[in-house]
């Protein structure tokens, strides 16, 4: 019973979030720093799981709140956390209303972290 009620899944959630911001999806990934081929894998397999930095390059992409990129990340089965310095910097950007993927991979760079939408 409880299996055929579960939530929309990442691929599902990220294209109804993309419908819903009015833009492009070549605006989306090109945003979030990823190719067009890696997209059409997000969209064609309902199933798909990105992993954490494409996740959150996505977010990011379509400049979503805190509290919408734990719900979105959630659904690949990510969390952040305030115990890792990659999740610490990514909520720092979030929190101050930053979005521009260039500024966070800099400071996730000075910090030996891994990048965003790589």
């Amino acid at each position: 019973e409880r299996l055929r009620q579960t939530d929309a899944g990442f691929s599902e959630t990220l294209l109804k979030l993309i419908d819903q911001s009015g833009r492009k999806d070549s605006e989306i990934y090109t945003r979030a720093n990823l190719s067009r081929q890696h997209f059409s894998k997000i969209r064609n397999n309902p199933l798909y799981r990105p992993t954490k930095p494409t996740a959150l390059a996505l977010a990011i992409a379509l400049e979503l709140d805190l509290g919408q990129t734990r719900d979105l990340i959630g659904r690949a089965g990510y969390a952040l956390t305030g115990s890792s310095k990659f999740d610490v910097i990514v909520m720092y950007f979030l929190e101050a209303g930053c979005y521009d993927l260039g500024i966070i991979n800099e400071a996730l760079y000075e910090y030996d972290q891994s990048l965003l939408g790589m």
